[in-house]
């Protein structure tokens, strides 16, 4: 009875272990995504451009990947808003934000890709991203309905990643890993001159 229970929880837990294909101390996959894309400023208008990644490979990159849905984007909000304040924006950083379109509610498609166009006007600097079929999340064999966390240095090895809300500590600890391979990637560069 134990044993039988025992393999039932194993069975359960092996696809929660493999459940992306982003693993910690690898290479994070290439990825493109053609239809709709990056969105781009064009004489006071947003437009769309393929996108792919890496992008502007040798810096330290942060992608949160989610389901164009209200409650995915809450998801990781406070990391967001702290990321915000607590990184330094340009340089040896770059953070995109990628809405999987394909995972809006029916007939919301218009609205949100309204939002994101307002905040690409508000925030011209920020990398924003429509995935309109869901590539990434075939891609990247991610949760569907959730947000993610993913990042990477800069050589595009996946240092952090995390599906579903962080912990305070979790931000914490993300935010300061950010800041050493930003300052260990200045540094190196910084010497190389």
């Amino acid at each position: 009875m134990i044993l039988r229970m025992l393999i039932v929880l194993m069975g359960l837990a092996v696809p929660i272990a493999f459940a992306g294909d982003v693993t910690p101390g690898e290479r994070l996959a290439d990825l493109s995504i053609t239809d709709k894309g990056e969105l781009v400023l064009s004489e006071g208008d947003v437009e769309y451009q393929p996108w792919s990644y890496p992008q502007q490979p040798g810096k330290v990159h942060v992608v949160q990947y989610m389901a164009a849905t209200q409650s995915a984007s809450k998801i990781n909000e406070p990391f967001r808003d702290k990321m915000s304040t607590a990184l330094p924006q340009g340089g040896e950083f770059l953070s995109t934000t990628i809405l999987n379109l394909d995972e809006a509610m029916w007939g919301t498609s218009g609205m949100v890709v309204g939002k994101l166009k307002s905040s690409k006007l508000e925030f011209p600097n920020a990398v924003m991203v429509v995935d309109e079929k869901g590539e990434g999340l075939t891609r990247w064999q991610l949760e569907k309905e959730n947000s993610a966390v993913i990042v990477t240095d800069s050589a595009g090895v996946v240092r952090y990643f995390k599906q579903g809300a962080m912990s305070e500590a979790e931000i914490d600890s993300t935010l300061a890993l950010i800041n050493q391979f930003i300052n260990k990637d200045g540094a190196a560069k910084t010497a190389q001159r």
